[in-house]
């Protein structure tokens, strides 16, 4: 046989994959899954360890407590006042502070348009106030303030800012309506002004300082009304009428 001669070759045997596994590679892999339990478990119960102690801190212990309340928005007897109305106890964890009923309690002061009572943290809890403004004094109580949504409301220990305000006489939508009326006039017209007497919410009349009444009728029109008046003003008359500012009056005697 010629050496030219092709002989079939056996086919090239594949290299056999094999996979050596150490005990301790085998034992690793089993013991992965009780590792990671483990680690949930422990991580679980640090969780709750944390919780318990930060509710422990906040509601229990003496660290966060009241110490200090201070009021905003008011200053001197009405800050007292407030203090006393909310009643918030020093020494108190602050996160039992019921704030809520602290704040309804300052409402119940008649002069108090709007109070918050916040905590503020670590130790202080803070009382928001707003005070009504007075813009008129009832006639039959010297001492009780009206403000420009015609609420009346007790002064209480400041009776001296009403001193130097125009008296009304009204009850009910006529003393709605008449501090709608006097909060609308010009600033100079409204220091005129000596009573606001309303039998209802559409005969609202100004008493002047001067002698002068105007009856303004309904608070419609205010800021016609005011203009009119002003030019009617410069005749001569005892009664101004601008309850029609498109046909105002004026009388005599």
């Amino acid at each position: 046989m010629s050496p030219d001669t092709d002989t079939e070759q056996p086919p090239a045997k594949r290299p056999r994959l094999r996979r050596s596994w150490r005990r301790r590679d085998i034992d690793s892999i089993a013991s992965a899954p009780k590792r990671r339990r483990r680690r949930i478990i422990a991580g679980s119960v640090l969780a709750v360890i944390l919780a318990g102690a930060a509710v422990w801190l906040v509601w229990f212990s003496d660290v966060l407590t009241v110490q200090q309340v201070r009021v905003v928005g008011v200053e001197g007897t009405a800050a007292d006042e407030v203090l006393a109305a909310a009643a918030i106890p020093m020494g108190m964890q602050l996160a039992r502070v019921d704030t809520d009923a602290a704040a309804a309690r300052v409402h119940e002061l008649g002069w108090v348009a709007d109070g918050e009572v916040r905590r503020g943290w670590p130790h202080e809890a803070v009382i928001a106030v707003t005070a009504r403004v007075p813009i008129a004094v009832l006639a039959t109580s010297p001492t009780s303030g009206v403000d420009v949504e015609g609420v009346a409301f007790d002064v209480g220990t400041d009776p001296a800012q009403l001193k130097a305000l125009p008296k009304v006489d009204a009850e009910g939508d006529a003393l709605v309506a008449a501090m709608a009326v006097l909060a609308e006039l010009p600033p100079d017209l409204a220091h005129k002004v000596d009573q606001v007497n309303a039998a209802s919410k559409d005969s609202v009349e100004l008493n002047l300082r001067s002698g002068h009444l105007v009856r303004w009728g309904s608070a419609d029109r205010g800021a016609e009304k005011a203009a009119v008046l002003e030019a009617l003003m410069e005749r001569k008359g005892d009664v101004f009428d601008v309850t029609a500012p498109d046909a105002p009056t004026v009388y005599r005697g």
